[in-house]
């Protein structure tokens, strides 16, 4: 599995991704779920995508699949986003369907790698950070599948920054719960009709959070559509808990880190 990380790390400084949110790559993908590959096949003739077999450990979202499909190189043609994943790889997997009915996954993915080396389980700081985000979305991914959320939207939404603002009066709250998860209606331009709560801090500030989240101000882009939804599009939002670290207070944000 070190080869995965040092190709990623090279690739990262020439293919530029925006890290998606568990509930962005979550929603938009057709397929999730926990694989193991378990075999490759060299590229497709003049594609950078190449198929590979798969064990479906646990399936989250989608269809029952015994195949998926690189955006990479395995013997064929390779750019600065492609990727190679090896047999034997286990990974969460966030595959969306092109227009040839390929359910594929790349670099840009948000991947998760969860079979590593013995190397990487060396107790330093930041493997043992690495190791707690990991556990952090598996568990938000039970969640997911517990409560049954399983449609899929391509649509783009985005808050107008000003949430962090009235986040801000959060600073220093001491919570037991690490996220809390919301489900926003809207109306065609964009106003919010209802706000739901998936999963909550189990906190007196749910309901404010709601009523902070009805009062936001959105923007979305979808088949080159700008700020117009079809009336009752829904958003999966997440609000996450940072404990307090060293001279930093704990905090709330809408980040997913």
């Amino acid at each position: 599995m070190q080869l995965i990380f040092l190709v990623s790390s090279f690739y990262a400084t020439a293919c530029s991704c925006d890290p998606p949110s568990i509930t962005e790559k979550y929603v938009q993908s057709d397929f999730v779920a926990n694989v193991t590959i378990v075999k490759i096949y060299p590229n497709e003739k003049n594609k950078e995508l190449y198929r590979a077999d798969i064990k479906i450990n646990k399936l989250y979202k989608g269809d029952q699949l015994k195949s998926i499909y690189v955006a990479g190189n395995n013997g064929g043609i390779g750019s600065s986003c492609s990727i190679f994943i090896p047999a034997k790889t286990k990974l969460i997997a966030y595959a969306r369907k092109n227009a040839d009915g390929k359910y594929t996954i790349g670099m840009c993915s948000g991947l998760l790698y969860i079979d590593y080396s013995g190397s990487y389980r060396k107790k330093t700081r930041k493997n043992a950070r690495q190791m707690k985000n990991q556990r952090r979305e598996l568990t938000i991914l039970e969640l997911f599948k517990k409560k049954n959320i399983q449609y899929t939207s391509k649509i783009q939404f985005r808050e107008k920054a000003v949430l962090h603002k009235k986040l801000a009066q959060f600073k220093g709250l001491s919570l037991k719960k690490s996220y809390a998860f919301f489900e926003l209606t809207f109306t065609e331009h964009l106003a919010v009709k209802d706000v739901k709560l998936i999963a909550g801090f189990d906190d007196p500030i749910d309901n404010q959070l709601i009523d902070i989240l009805k009062e936001g101000s959105w923007s979305s882009f979808s088949n080159g559509v700008k700020d117009k939804v079809p009336e009752n599009s829904t958003l999966l939002f997440g609000i996450y808990y940072y404990e307090a670290e060293n001279e930093y207070a704990s905090f709330l944000s809408r980040f997913y880190h």
